[in-house]
């Protein structure tokens, strides 16, 4: 008989509950049908086989998909307005995405990048998206033509491992703005022209295009400015862990056939241009004076390979060794000397963390810790990339890095 008061206590006691009960379950049903609905909880798809970021050449890599908001959450700027340098007051530290094209030259603040990932525009005449992933700080334009149709681009709402994916609003395929390719629909596998840019400062920029046009439009402020200067990983944390580099280490990443090579920022202290060998194809990385702007470029002009050097006294030229003319090393002219008015050709690299960058190509070399003749080059004192820093160190050395990047418009 003493069984029935126990009954009643506990009928009682979930009779309480149910409330609290019926809105946790609500709560667990609602997330159970969004996740599987938007793919909060990422769906694997697997790579074209052509792609770069497959670890077995011709097997499709397995990678995961997240939807973090549905399509358009973010609206992409689909007719840009722009402002005369002149009449622009961004910050001179404010960080841009230049490009010119057949005399037409524009610059796009990262804040306003930043709040909308995609700018469809028409610069000298060329049909271009101009992309920035600020989770994985990768800025590159793309020709908008697709077997001879132009598209507009807007933003997918899903990350493929914490980089902005894309989708064309003519096929609804998906786009991963890293890889360059299609990953979804009918263009999977398809690979984007990539058009040169420069990811730099407005200072920069303006002083090597003075008569360059800006991009107006809100937002003035970073929204990303604290991500910039933290340790986390984008959204999801890093997919593959590898310590040959702080997670937020800035590098000039660029691919060439199946070879990745990574070369680090941190490496401008000591070293302004680097000569190297890619795949058999000789090229050059250069960077700028303000911690932003790394560029590479082919060494081969016409029948000759040239080797450079930095200037000695101007710290935005380099030499080469040939002919002794003198380079800019941002647009890749010679501007004087016996190959005056000649210009390198770019190769498609791209700024990016760390952490992006060896997630899509883990098998990537960092010049001046494993590339084939620069290991241990780098020395860096507490910052030794060589040898990887203690999270603290690594950390600190970044937060001002990250800084010194992304100052707040003034």
């Amino acid at each position: 008989m003493r069984v029935l008061p126990v009954l009643q206590q506990l009928v009682g006691t979930v009779a309480r509950m149910t409330p609290q009960l019926a809105f946790i379950a609500f709560l667990v049903a609602a997330m159970v049908f969004f996740g599987q609905r938007f793919g909060f909880f990422g769906n694997t798809i697997q790579l074209a086989p052509t792609s770069a970021a497959n670890l077995v050449p011709g097997e499709g890599r397995e990678v995961e998909l997240f939807t973090l908001l549905p399509k358009d959450g973010i609206r992409s700027i689909d007719d840009p307005k722009f402002l005369a340098a002149s009449e622009a007051d961004w910050s001179l530290s404010t960080s841009v995405i230049g490009l010119q094209i057949n005399g037409d030259t524009r610059a796009y603040p990262l804040p306003v990048m930043a709040a909308h990932e995609i700018v469809n525009d028409l610069v000298g005449g060329q049909a271009v998206a101009v992309t920035y992933c600020p989770l994985c700080l990768t800025g590159i334009v793309f020709d908008r033509s697709i077997a001879g149709r132009v598209v507009e681009f807007g933003v997918s709402g899903k990350l493929l491992m914490n980089v902005l994916v894309m989708y064309d609003r003519e096929t609804d395929s998906l786009w991963s703005q890293i890889l360059r390719e299609g990953i979804t629909g009918p263009h999977k596998g398809e690979v984007l022209v990539v058009v040169d840019s420069l990811q730099t400062t407005w200072g920069t920029w303006r002083d090597l295009h003075p008569n360059s046009l800006i991009l107006d439009a809100d937002p003035r402020n970073d929204s990303y400015a604290s991500y910039y200067r933290n340790g986390d990983a984008g959204v999801h944390g890093e997919s593959l862990s590898d310590d040959r580099l702080p997670t937020k280490a800035v590098v000039v990443g660029l691919v060439v056939g199946r070879t990745a090579r990574a070369y680090p920022f941190a490496f401008a202290a000591q070293a302004q241009v680097l000569n190297d060998v890619i795949e058999a194809i000789p090229v050059v990385a250069a960077f700028g004076t303000d911690g932003v702007t790394g560029v590479v470029y082919d060494r081969r002009l016409d029948d000759r390979e040239l080797l450079f050097d930095a200037h000695s006294t101007d710290s935005l030229a380099m030499v080469d060794r040939e002919t002794g003319s003198v380079w800019n090393r941002l647009s890749g002219e010679a501007v004087s000397g016996p190959l005056r008015g000649s210009v390198l050709r770019r190769m498609p690299a791209t700024n990016s963390f760390w952490f992006g960058w060896h997630d899509f190509y883990p098998q990537t070399t960092v010049y001046g810790i494993d590339a084939p003749g620069s290991q241990g080059l780098l020395d860096l004192g507490c910052a030794n990339l060589a040898r990887p820093c203690p999270a603290t160190a690594g950390s600190s050395v970044l937060a001002s890095e990250a800084a010194r990047r992304h100052p707040l418009p003034a």
